[in-house]
């Protein structure tokens, strides 16, 4: 098991020559998913805590 960023780098190898770009570019996009969805989906905690001081 290994993190969405090796495997990235991996499927680069040495010789660029022979990358399958769409297909890294494809991972790279699902790999953002996710995280773009919590920060959309949770933007208004998010905010409140960056913002919110106690008294």
């Amino acid at each position: 098991m290994q993190t969405v960023v090796i495997g990235i780098v991996r499927m680069l190898g040495i010789a660029e020559a022979l990358v399958d770009w769409e297909l890294v570019m494809a991972t790279a996009v699902l790999a953002m998913t996710l995280p773009v969805l919590v920060v959309v989906f949770m933007q208004r905690w998010l905010i409140m805590g960056l913002t919110e001081t106690e008294k």
